[in-house]
């Protein structure tokens, strides 16, 4: 392994330190009361070493946010591989489905990031008058298809930001409730998802 190769492990590694603790101290105080030298006393490091990975507390939140939109992304991707050969209503509840697993695999970093009120894990664009991301318009394209194929109701057009919102919700109850660690859970996400999907299959 190369000098650059450990370099980027060991800002890794330090980075994930930072979060962590970030983490931990929002879910005990609160976001308004984290601060970079409250991080650095956790992990037992000066402000100034936190000060070379992230500029304030806000840029910590936006980096556990890309985290996790990354994983949406990366689980939705297999996904869609793995389901292909369904049909579009049976796509979009799997996307659906994946969703609220990913959010409610990473309890505490969901947390995290609700409690932070910067909607970062929502959209963080306008368009249209209405949120948007990457994420939000591939659904409204799976959805348009839907519709073309006669498959979901036409008023089912761009309306993924409503599903979005609605998904958050039901992620963000079940883990303050901690209902992600029963053993039926996966039932429950799925009886969600049928709820929804009844609002849009024709």
């Amino acid at each position: 392994m190369g000098i650059k190769e450990r370099r980027d492990i060991e800002k890794a590694e330090m980075k994930k330190k930072i979060k962590d603790a970030a983490i931990e101290l929002i879910e005990q105080e609160g976001y308004e009361k984290l601060s970079i030298r409250k991080i650095a006393a956790k992990i037992e490091y000066s402000p100034t070493t936190i000060y070379l990975y992230y500029k304030d507390k806000a840029e910590i939140i936006t980096d556990m946010s890309s985290d996790l939109y990354h994983k949406i992304e990366s689980n939705t991707a297999a996904i869609m591989s793995d389901d292909s050969m369904l049909s579009i209503d049976q796509r979009v509840h799997s996307l659906l489905n994946g969703f609220v697993t990913s959010l409610c695999d990473e309890p505490e970093m969901a947390k995290a990031i609700m409690y932070s009120e910067t909607n970062v894990i929502f959209a963080n664009e306008n368009k249209n008058n209405k949120p948007s991301n990457s994420g939000i318009d591939m659904l409204d394209n799976f959805l348009a298809d839907g519709i073309a194929q006669k498959v979901l109701k036409p008023n089912a057009i761009n309306t993924s930001w409503m599903i979005i919102s609605a998904l958050l919700g039901f992620a963000m109850c079940a883990i303050e409730n901690q209902l992600y660690k029963l053993e039926d859970f996966d039932r429950l996400v799925n009886d969600f998802v049928e709820v929804l999907m009844g609002g849009i299959r024709q």
